[in-house]
């Protein structure tokens, strides 16, 4: 338990920090935009690419591991958008931004130092690989659903939307140069790691402190209801849909599962609110669900800690 603590401890004190700063006037209006998009654009990039460059390439078999995340994530988000039509009466815009906050997790800001604690160097570099599948497919999906629903583009310009997306992400990019960068077995010298490795070391406490300092302007407004079943199905159904998928279905081993577990039980992302923003649909709600699992992620995470160290896992 002391172990879990000592994992878990400095991630959610860190970003209690930068909520608390939040709340004063010490930082001006948009701060918190400014780190995050550091964080975005340089230092997880940096992170991802550090990680990937320098190695071989990924093998055939991490296909797999990708594949149980995904094909797991892809049931909740189909389940997210049945039970909101079902229970809530919800548009299917607003079920596409409902299932986007129940599957998108803040995985480059929190998850990166709680894998990085539990498996280590190669383990952030598993989380990564998903990480970049996020943008490249669940992104992409939700924009579609919500275009087409909210009759905004047709045809052509939906796709034109959708992969304007997904071109200039900067974690995709990261992906596609390392990866290339490992094909062609290109010298990676140590005064390069170097520079590398500065921006790279300040994507979890610049990602935390940043994730806190966002939070301090969100405001729990809407239907509670509907945020709730939102966390539920996040902090709680997904993560128990990965782990059987990736343990009993795929059989992976053991670091993969944990990896994937713990992706999976990362608490809804900033992404998924200022998506929903951007569309004017569902926003308030979004938002709700992101400061209330964010919060309770930290019981959540230490649960499935717990889980994955009685099974060996961890």
């Amino acid at each position: 338990m002391t172990e879990i603590f000592t994992i878990i401890a400095p991630v959610f004190l860190i970003m209690m920090l930068g909520y608390g700063l939040g709340k004063t006037r010490l930082f001006p209006e948009g701060a918190s935009g400014v780190l995050i998009t550091f964080v975005w654009y340089v230092a997880i990039p940096a992170l991802l690419f550090r990680s990937l460059a320098p190695k071989e390439l990924p093998h055939a078999g991490e296909l797999l591991f990708v594949l149980a995340y995904y094909s797991s994530l892809y049931v909740i988000y189909a389940l997210a958008m049945l039970l909101s039509r079902s229970l809530f009466k919800l548009t299917a815009a607003e079920q596409g931004t409902f299932a986007f906050v129940t599957c998108f997790g803040n995985a480059g800001f929190i998850g990166i130092p709680i894998v990085e604690g539990v498996y280590g160097e190669e383990g952030v570099r598993l989380l990564l690989m998903l990480v970049s599948f996020h943008s490249l497919t669940l992104l992409p999906i939700t924009t579609v659903i919500v275009e087409r629903a909210a009759n905004r583009q047709e045809g052509p310009g939906i796709l034109a939307r959708t992969f304007a997306s997904v071109r200039h992400n900067p974690i995709l990019i990261a992906l596609m140069v390392g990866l290339t960068w490992s094909a062609l077995s290109l010298p990676f010298p140590h005064w390069l790691d170097k520079v590398v490795e500065l921006p790279a070391n300040s994507a979890a406490p610049v990602g935390l402190f940043s994730v806190g300092l966002s939070l301090s302007s969100v405001r729990i407004a809407g239907n509670i209801t509907h945020a709730m079943l939102a966390v539920f199905l996040k902090l709680a159904m997904l993560p128990l849909t990965v782990f059987i998928a990736s343990h009993f279905l795929f059989q992976l081993p053991d670091m993969w599962v944990g990896v994937a577990t713990l992706m999976a039980a990362l608490p809804s992302g900033m992404v998924a609110y200022s998506f929903a923003s951007q569309y004017g649909i569902g926003a308030r709600r979004s938002a709700t669900a992101v400061l209330i699992s964010t919060g309770l992620s930290a019981l959540t995470l230490s649960a499935v800690l717990l889980v994955l160290k009685a099974g060996g896992l961890s």
